[in-house]
């Protein structure tokens, strides 16, 4: 009976570590951030990588589809996620995982979302306006034409600055 019950404490223990130790590693390593920068003089509330770099959306770019692939890739890293975007920030807009020819790219209101890789320090904002057509994403950026994508999915929360025509990079 001892021994039994033995057993069933290091198992309940077991269970309740295995939890605590899942709960830690679903509520670090958030997808998407967020920081206040200086855009145009003003402070804005923009998104960052989970390194807080500064992400950016392309308006070439349809919700479903990249515009920048390639070569152009180099410059502009998809933000990519293998798992449902998360922010620890509540954010207005939506979040949501497209497959694009870069791979399970992340999409913010319908925006494919980017890093620049001329970016260095966190609160670099070097790619906004790049080429009249990269723009910082703001947690305000209104949605694109279908703000959930197909071929994806997304929850609530997310936003962005924006603007300019559609090109190249």
């Amino acid at each position: 009976m001892r021994a039994n019950a033995r057993m069933i404490a290091g198992l309940l223990t077991g269970a309740v570590v295995a939890a605590g130790l899942a709960a830690a590693a679903f509520a670090e390593g958030y997808t998407v951030d967020t920081a206040v920068v200086a855009i145009g003089g003003a402070p804005k509330t923009v998104l960052t990588d989970p390194k807080g770099m500064t992400l950016y959306y392309f308006s070439a770019d349809t919700p479903t589809k990249s515009a920048c692939s390639g070569g152009c890739s180099s410059l502009w890293p998809a933000l990519l996620s293998t798992a449902m975007p998360t922010s620890e920030d509540r954010l207005p807009g939506k979040l949501a995982v497209v497959r694009t020819a870069n791979g399970a790219q992340v999409a913010y209101n319908g925006h494919l979302l980017y890093t620049y890789s001329r970016d260095t320090a966190k609160g670099d904002i070097n790619g906004q306006g790049f080429a009249g057509k990269w723009w910082v994403a703001t947690v305000d950026l209104k949605p694109a034409a279908a703000a959930t994508p197909s071929g994806g999915y997304g929850q609530s929360g997310g936003g962005g600055e924006g603007g300019g025509m559609n090109g190249g990079y």
